[in-house]
């Protein structure tokens, strides 16, 4: 499997439980039904549970087998089959002309096995922008007064306005489904994060930073944090 390192390399260049009241936005009904259904799509849930939220009934049409296991009739990213585990990834995109997004599922077996559970989930808000996310409408003040490992309160102390605004991505992952019990006692493979694109006081620039979710102080921190020049179009 994949490095965490690599998966984060991944997802940046390729272009999560909602954080409440610091979001700092109304969220449309599209948009609360949106997370809704992305909450729905449970770790450890096989290809086939997943299809059936997705289409219902109508599920077995949307399915195939290839080499034993039981896959998406619709392209995959990529796959792969690296020591006994298999690997696959589907983007579906949703051209909503309110709440364009792309949500991309990774699912694995477990080793020598033709399985496939959700190991990765990832939601992306598209819009015509910088980075091709949805950015926020809040304004970083002063970039030199990040630290680096914010909370959320704290970051929103930063911001114009109140809370941190519209999310441009989110991303968890949990692999326990297909780890051995001594693999999930060695490490616990899961992690999420929210990605938020801000504006800069130089309107020349925009800071993208990343929260990731502690589990032991049970709140988001900030991961890390890049600013980037605007480009003209």
């Amino acid at each position: 499997m994949k490095c965490l390192k690599q998966l984060v390399l991944v997802l940046i260049i390729g272009v999560l439980c909602l954080s409440g009241a610091l979001d700092g936005h109304a969220a449309s009904k599209e948009e609360q039904n949106v997370l809704k259904e992305y909450r729905s799509f449970k770790f450890g849930l096989t290809l086939t549970q997943v299809a059936k939220v997705m289409y219902g009934p109508s599920y077995k049409q949307h399915l195939k087998q290839t080499d034993g296991a039981t896959v998406f009739k619709k392209k995959a990213d990529w796959t792969q089959n690296k020591q006994g585990y298999r690997s696959r990834e589907y983007s579906f995109y949703d051209q909503s002309k309110t709440l364009p997004r792309l949500i991309m599922f990774e699912f694995h077996t477990k080793k020598n096995q033709k399985t496939y559970f959700l190991v990765q989930k990832i939601l992306q808000f598209a819009a015509d922008t910088n980075s091709g996310l949805r950015e926020s409408s809040r304004t970083l003040k002063h970039v030199t007064y990040i630290r680096g490992d914010e909370t959320e309160a704290e970051l929103d102390e930063l911001l114009s306005g109140k809370g941190l605004g519209q999310v441009g991505m989110r991303w968890s992952l949990d692999y326990k489904s297909v780890q051995t019990k001594q693999e999930r006692k060695e490490y616990k493979y899961r992690g999420q994060m929210k990605i938020y694109t801000f504006k800069s006081s130089n309107p020349k620039k925009q800071i993208e930073v990343m929260m990731k979710f502690d589990y032991q102080k049970k709140h988001y921190v900030m991961n890390n944090y890049s600013i980037h020049t605007i480009k003209k179009k």
